[in-house]
């Protein structure tokens, strides 16, 4: 969080939060089941008055993948904060700001096929906010040269949403990119 000091600087520090969670993971309907969830306590601001430290949140993640045949395999996943507090939020959000919704909703779906004995993956990973209505994009094909030796060749796009929002922020920072590397 930024703390003002004056009406030209501001200093970082981070609130203290408790958090409290639970996670769980196992075979369900020809895949695997995964489920998360926190409970992430302001130990700072209980009451949810002070709009520089943020609320308390319960965060929730559940996501599933299966192999859906030889070699591609899909995931997804739903993610979602609740703020707590919220009316409390409403009334001491500084002014300009942009407001922040109860609810934030995140969707991600990836989708992984290889060819050539395992060599050649062609994968795309995707998040989508219909909180928001941004997004991000992120296409990638790798090939291994060698055991040791792989490239990969990818993008990230952007869009949507707000201009302060998780992707909405980015949508002027889509990019292309080569990468090789060597293990050992």
């Amino acid at each position: 969080s930024l703390l003002p000091e004056d009406t030209a600087s501001a200093s970082v520090f981070y609130p203290e939060v408790s958090v409290y969670g639970i996670s769980l993971q196992g075979r369900a309907a020809g895949g695997i089941l995964s489920l998360e969830a926190g409970y992430y306590e302001s130990r700072q601001d209980r009451n949810g008055t002070d709009p520089v430290i943020p609320n308390s949140r319960t965060k929730f993640l559940l996501g599933y993948q299966r192999q859906l045949r030889k070699d591609f395999t899909a995931g997804v996943q739903y993610y979602c904060e609740r703020m707590h507090r919220y009316s409390a939020y409403e009334r001491n959000v500084s002014a300009g700001l942009p407001v922040q919704k109860r609810l934030y909703q995140l969707v991600t779906l990836r989708l992984t096929r290889f060819f050539m004995h395992r060599n050649l993956r062609l994968s795309v990973f995707s998040f989508y906010s219909p909180s928001y209505g941004d997004y991000m994009l992120n296409p990638e094909v790798k090939y291994n040269l060698t055991d040791d030796v792989w490239a990969a060749v990818g993008g990230n796009l952007f869009g949507g949403g707000y201009s302060w929002s998780r992707f909405g922020q980015m949508d002027r920072d889509d990019n292309i990119y080569l990468q090789i590397r060597y293990e050992f």
